[in-house]
C-alpha cells in the first residue's frame, strides 16, 4: 500500500482527498499547515507528497511557508521521494521555480481526482523502476543491487530479508520502529516468526553496515521498545 502526504489547508478539498484516495487503496496523511506536513512527513515517510503551493487558510495565514517551502525541507532532510505541486496559478515562472526544487509533476487547479490519480500513479511507477541508491559518509547502499559498498573498494552483499529491512529502516529513518511493526511490515506476519528473527536480522544488518552498536551511527537500540535508523541520506 503506498503512502501519501497531502498539504492543503482547504478543508473541503482535504478532507475529499482522503476520502477518494482511502478508496482506491492508499494510506493517506492530511495537513492543512507546514509544520502539520513536515512533522508527518517525519513520522510517515510518504511514497508521494502532494503539496499546495499557495496556503490561504489556517494559522499561518496567506503569507504563511507553503508548497515550495515544505518541498525545501523535505530536500534538505534526506527525502528522495516524488513531490507533486497543487497551485490555482498557472504561471510558467512557478512551475520553472517547482521543477528547480526537485518536484516531479505540477497539477494546476481545478483539477479531477481520476487526473491527480494518473499523476500519483506515474510518479510510483517511475519511482518503482529507479535504481535505489543511498550514501550515508563513506558508504553507499545499493538497494537494488543488494549491497553495501564500502571504500577500498569493499562490498557486503545483502540477503532479500536483509535488504528489505535495510530498506524499510532506511524509509522510516529518523522513526523509532518495534519488533512488531518491523515483523508486520518487513515479515508480514509469517507465523512461527518471534521477535528474536528481528534481532538476528538486525544484528546481521548492522554487521554489513560496520556500525557499533555501542557507538552507533546507523541503527540504534531502543532497549525495551525497538530499533531507530538514525543516519541521513547524503551524510
Amino acid at each position: 500500500m503506498a503512502r501519501l502526504l497531502f498539504l492543503e489547508d482547504e478543508r473541503v478539498v482535504l478532507d475529499g482527498l482522503l476520502k477518494f484516495f482511502t478508496k482506491e487503496g492508499y494510506e493517506v496523511h492530511g495537513a492543512r499547515t507546514a509544520a502539520d506536513a513536515l512533522d508527518l512527513a517525519r513520522r510517515h515517510p510518504p511514497d508521494v507528497a502532494v503539496l499546495d503551493v499557495m496556503l490561504h487558510e489556517g494559522p499561518e495565514g496567506p503569507d504563511g511557508p507553503g508548497g515550495f517551502e515544505v518541498c525545501r525541507a523535505l530536500r534538505a532532510s534526506g527525502y528522495e521521494r516524488p513531490v507533486i505541486f497543487l497551485t490555482a496559478r498557472s504561471d510558467e515562472r512557478d512551475k520553472l521555480v517547482g521543477f528547480e526544487m526537485g518536484a516531479d509533476d505540477y497539477v494546476t487547479k481545478p483539477f479531477s481526482l481520476p487526473e491527480l490519480k494518473a499523476r500519483v500513479e506515474v510518479c510510483l511507477r517511475r519511482v518503482g523502476g529507479a535504481r535505489r541508491i543511498f550514501r550515508f559518509g563513506e558508504i553507499t547502499v545499493h538497494l537494488d543491487r543488494y549491497v553495501i559498498e564500502h571504500p577500498g573498494p569493499r562490498e557486503e552483499t545483502l540477503s532479500k530479508r536483509e535488504r528489505d529491512l535495510l530498506q524499510f529502516f532506511i524509509e522510516n529513518r529518523g522513526r523509532i520502529l518495534t519488533r512488531e511493526e518491523l515483523l508486520r511490515k518487513v515479515w508480514g506476519y509469517k507465523a512461527g516468526i518471534a521477535t528474536r528473527t528481528v534481532d538476528t536480522h538486525v544484528l546481521t544488518v548492522r554487521k554489513k553496515l560496520a556500525d557499533d552498536a555501542g557507538k552507533p551511527r546507523f541503527i540504534e537500540t531502543l532497549h525495551g521498545v525497538g530499533y531507530q535508523f538514525i543516519a541521513r541520506a547524503g551524510d
